[in-house]
């Protein structure tokens, strides 16, 4: 290490200056490794944690049945309890039959939220978001949900 440095400052260093120059070079150097290992660590436990909280019929079981499930389509059945909250899960491209009327407030995955109401027997189509949704009418919301695997 001392060849690398200028002649004037090795001929004035002494031997305690390289051991403090090092140890201040490698504890930054340590510290940066630190930093980096944490916020991979972080990182890979927050998307760990969002991936398995992803599925809806995973993140409120009580809420969704599987009624089919093929290489093409996966079909649910759909309730939540008037004030029920479900958290934000990722669902891919679906349609949506109601089976009874109801309110829901719907919050995306950027913090928009929108209120749907929706009458017995509509059919609409959800392009592929995350959202969390709560139940702010006065019935339990019933749907079958139709997800789109292609």
């Amino acid at each position: 290490m001392h060849s690398r440095l200028p002649l004037e400052v090795r001929s004035r260093l002494e031997p305690g200056d390289v051991k403090s120059l090092l140890g201040s070079l490698y504890g930054k150097y340590n510290a940066a490794i630190m930093k980096t290992l944490i916020s991979i660590v972080c990182f890979t436990v927050i998307s760990l944690a969002t991936a398995a909280a992803q599925d809806p019929v995973k993140v409120a079981p009580e809420n969704y049945k599987v009624l089919l499930n093929n290489a093409h389509v996966r079909v649910l059945d759909a309730r939540i309890k008037p004030g029920q909250k479900i958290p934000m899960s990722a669902r891919p491209n679906r349609v949506i039959y109601a089976i009874t009327p109801g309110t829901v407030k719907v919050t995306g995955s950027d913090g928009k939220t929108a209120t749907r109401t929706r009458k017995a027997g509509e059919v609409w189509w959800s392009n592929a978001e995350s959202i969390a949704v709560e139940n702010t009418g006065k019935t339990e919301t019933h749907n079958v949900v139709v997800e789109l695997k292609k």
